[in-house]
């Protein structure tokens, strides 16, 4: 039996941007979220809800053990899509995570490069990109690469989601 432990506060140090308009982003509140650990556990952090100053759309705090849209941490999701963890949920989650990540690999890959090629003059961003390719031959290996891949995506703004077209 799995229970929630902890409740985490997420706050960032420095000054956040919107990626739509790069205008500042103020504080608007919090919310909850839960997460589920590659070992079962559960935890419950607070992120921040942000709104742009300029554009009025609001975002919230992505910490790095998050992937959008996943109720697992990124540790659970890489493990069990390098084949190391498999006693982390059902197959069927852990199938679906390899599919979906087979689905994405062709756009992670191509965005890292269109970034690479945006952000030239960035040396840090280019140092965290090259560590990240080749996607395939991370697969192998779980040593946080999905933390960094959804970092450097999401926060370029080029994040694939799920939302209905009508909503």
């Amino acid at each position: 039996m799995t229970r929630v432990n902890l409740v985490f506060l997420i706050r960032s140090r420095e000054n956040s941007n919107c990626p739509i308009c790069e205008h500042l982003l103020n504080v608007i509140g919090s919310r909850k979220r839960g997460i589920i650990e590659d070992d079962g556990t559960k935890r419950m952090l607070v992120i921040r809800r942000l709104r742009c100053e300029r554009c009025n759309c609001i975002h919230h705090e992505l910490p790095g053990e998050i992937v959008p849209y996943k109720r697992y941490s990124s540790e659970a999701i890489e493990k069990s899509i390098c084949g190391t963890n498999d006693e982390a949920c059902e197959f069927c989650t852990i199938r679906s995570w390899k599919i979906w990540f087979c689905l994405l690999e062709e756009y992670f890959e191509a965005t890292l490069e269109a970034i690479k090629v945006l952000y030239i003059n960035y040396t840090e961003l280019q140092n965290e990109i090259s560590l990240l390719q080749p996607l395939k031959g991370r697969r192998n290996k779980s040593d946080g690469w999905l933390k960094r891949l959804v970092r450097t995506i999401v926060n370029s703004n080029r994040w694939v989601h799920t939302r209905s077209a009508f909503s």
